[in-house]
């Protein structure tokens, strides 16, 4: 939601091309004046203004505001250099209008002028308000506009009342704003105020809930005025009406009539809506219903007929392609900021990992090298020293030299154990839980099977990451008293699991778009991902955290 106090002055001005042959009949200028009126008392528009752009002509205007005196563009800088910019335009269907005046947001919607003429465009622009606001209300001001379009289309269509024309539009204008928006609430406005306005009908869509199957109310149009409008936003929540539970479990049409009302609809639904005829077609995603489209009509018309119900099931059909499109092109967004984040981080704990590498080096080996350099120094031959009395001395420095070469051998197993390489993956994570046990004090039991099977390079670094870094967050974060490791090979696949009873995570912390709270857990995903294999990774708050990775060898 946005701010009231940053869209106080917002304007919104709308730009659509007609034939300078185009007359204004007083029915029409009637209904765009109310419906700029409407976005005006309804939608929060300071100022609303129509531009309709003839060639070679001035441009027609109207306009709406909420100050009790008559709109004076004259007073209004940007409106009136606008249309002293539309009346010198040439015929360019190309060209933006509004773009040199930098809307905070703008938009096109198609629109049918002509009979075999090209498709020209309607400009929609928000003025004068933050982007946070202009995204909010271009959702509104896309619907009014659309219903603008269509009224101008219906003006000039009225010599042809083409039917089959009527539709081509509306399936022209459907494509067109799956192509060009991935902004679900926008595309589902257009549909349904497309759907309405092509059956002079309402129309609503519902969503479904994925954890409870409950209903969602996403947007209606038509007839709702404002008290229905309050009703159908109270609905969210509710367990479907028999008919869309119908719809859902036949993923079909379902036709609501006045016969069989009383049997789909709860009384609630009757009393409140007052619904006469009505046509349900299910939004279906991969063989899964998740939403339900509904086009009614009152009791006093005479319903639908064969072709308005599939041309309904087919609006039905593209809006599915629409919502899986923009959900397709919405996770591949967060699977690069996902990616580009695991990279930074692979970036951090190389640079970590070289400057703890040089302070061991310095401060640890090299010091105690030049100590012993030092020390073997001062052992030399004098006729006052016996040999027996650099034995000690020696000693000393024997064991000294030993250290070294124990810390050495940690670092280099660190970096990357050479018992991995030559003895294999089973050997390496049992001698890895060993030394975490003694220098972490943490119990962890380990199982393994099918330890006489060496897999390729790639596959036993990445299982011996996974587990490095699994582990690595049971120690950071778990505060777990009990960890196990299993590792089973077998000829078809090597599945690793790692299991404490620690205080566990929420699991919607796992989802992708909160990726970035547990980049360890995304990297252990993203190892298994790269060889083709899985990763389930189940926790619940409190109870712990179990992580299983399968790779596929053959």
């Amino acid at each position: 939601m946005f701010s009231s106090e940053t869209n106080t002055k917002a304007e919104l001005i709308l730009v659509c091309r007609v034939s300078p042959a185009f007359k204004v009949h007083k029915k029409l200028e009637f209904s765009l004046q109310r419906i700029l009126q409407n976005s005006i008392d309804h939608f929060e528009f300071w100022r609303a203004g129509l531009f309709l752009v003839r060639e070679g002509l001035p441009p027609i205007c109207w306009k709406a505001t909420k100050d009790k005196q008559p709109l004076n563009e004259e007073k209004t800088v940007r409106w009136s250099q606008i249309r002293a910019h539309l009346t010198t335009v040439e015929n360019n269907n190309n060209q933006k209008l509004l773009e040199p005046f930098n809307p905070v947001l703008a938009t096109t919607l198609p629109v049918i002028l002509r009979a075999a003429e090209p498709v020209g465009t309607m400009e929609i622009g928000i003025f004068n308000t933050d982007m946070q606001s202009a995204q909010y209300m271009l959702v509104k001001a896309v619907s009014l506009g659309r219903h603008m379009a269509d009224i101008i289309q219906e003006s000039l269509f009225q010599r042809q009342k083409d039917l089959h024309l009527r539709k081509l539009a509306v399936w022209m204008e459907m494509v067109n704003t799956i192509s060009s928006t991935l902004d679900i609430i926008q595309v589902l406005h257009v549909v349904a105020q497309l759907t309405a306005d092509l059956f002079a009908a309402k129309s609503c869509i519902y969503l479904l809930d994925e954890k409870d199957q409950t209903l969602i109310p996403a947007v209606a149009v038509g007839s709702y005025d404002p008290d229905l409008r309050k009703k159908f936003k109270a609905l969210r929540g509710s367990k479907p009406f028999p008919a869309i539970t119908r719809v859902i479990k036949t993923q079909q049409l379902v036709l609501v009539t006045p016969q069989n009302i009383h049997r789909l609809l709860t009384p609630g639904i009757i009393k409140d809506f007052d619904y006469g005829w009505m046509v349900l077609a299910p939004i279906i995603v991969k063989d899964k219903t998740i939403g339900v489209m509904q086009v009614d009509r009152p009791r006093e018309t005479m319903g639908f007929d064969l072709e308005e119900n599939e041309i309904i099931f087919a609006i039905a059909r593209a809006t599915a392609i629409a919502m899986e499109n923009a959900r397709l092109i919405e996770m591949l967004e967060q699977k690069e900021d996902l990616l580009h984040q695991l990279v930074n981080k692979i970036i951090s704990a190389q640079e970590d990992e070289r400057k703890r590498l040089a302070a061991d080096l310095h401060d640890g080996i090299i010091q105690s090298l030049i100590a012993i350099w030092y020390r073997l120094q001062r052992i030399k031959a004098t006729p006052q020293t016996s040999p027996e009395n650099w034995y000690d001395e020696i000693s000393d420095l024997t064991n000294l030299l030993s250290t070294q070469i124990q810390d050495i051998r940690r670092i280099l197993f660190d970096l990357r154990p050479l018992i991995l390489d030559n003895y294999g993956l089973v050997p390496a994570v049992e001698s890895y839980v060993q030394n975490l046990q003694k220098k972490h004090n943490l119990p962890v039991e380990v199982s393994t099977t099918g330890e006489e099977n060496r897999l390729e390079s790639n596959i036993e670094v990445t299982l011996f990451r996974i587990m490095q870094e699994a582990l690595t967050n049971v120690m950071k974060h778990a505060r777990a008293t009990e960890v196990k490791v299993e590792l089973d090979i077998t000829e078809e696949e090597a599945t690793l699991r790692v299991e404490d009873n620690g205080t566990g995570m929420d699991p919607s912390l796992l989802a992708t778009s909160q990726a970035q709270n547990c980049l360890g857990l995304a990297s252990i995903q993203e190892r298994a991902l790269l060889l083709a294999g899985t990763c389930n990774i189940d926790s619940q708050p409190g109870k712990g955290t179990c992580i299983s990775v399968k790779i596929p060898l053959n």
